[in-house]
C-alpha cells in the first residue's frame, strides 16, 4: 500500500495516466470509482477541494473505511460495540450500496447534461 501511495504522490495521474477505467472505456459512463486516482493524488498533496471535484464520494468513503478499520483492528469494537453492530448490520451495508448506486447514476446524469 505504501508503494502505491508513493507512486500516487510522485506521479500525477493527469500528466502520467495510470491504468484507465475499463468500465468507462467500454461504455463511456463513469463508474463510482472514476477519478479516484486523481483524487488520491490531490489528497496526498493536501488539495482537498480538487480531490472532492474528481470524486466527491471518496472522502466520506475513506473516513468510513478508517472508522471500520479502527473498530475491527484497533479495539474500537470493544469500546463502541453498538456503533460496530450498526456499521456491520445489513441495513447499513444495503444503505451504503444504495448511496453508491445513486451516486453512480447521478454523476452520469450530471455528466451528460
Amino acid at each position: 500500500m505504501g508503494v502505491l501511495a508513493g507512486l500516487l504522490f510522485a506521479f500525477n495521474p493527469v500528466e502520467r495516466p495510470f491504468p484507465p477505467c475499463i468500465f468507462y472505456k467500454l461504455t463511456g459512463f463513469q463508474c463510482p470509482g472514476c477519478g479516484t486516482q486523481r483524487a488520491l493524488h490531490c489528497l496526498l498533496h493536501g488539495e482537498w477541494k480538487d480531490a472532492f471535484l474528481y470524486n466527491p464520494i471518496l472522502i466520506p468513503a475513506l473516513a468510513l473505511i478508517a472508522l471500520l478499520l479502527y473498530l475491527d483492528s484497533f479495539g474500537g469494537k470493544r469500546q463502541f460495540p453498538k456503533l460496530h453492530r450498526i456499521l456491520s448490520g445489513s441495513k447499513f451495508i444495503w444503505g451504503v450500496f444504495a448511496v453508491i448506486i445513486l451516486y453512480w447514476i447521478a454523476r452520469n446524469v450530471y455528466h451528460f447534461l
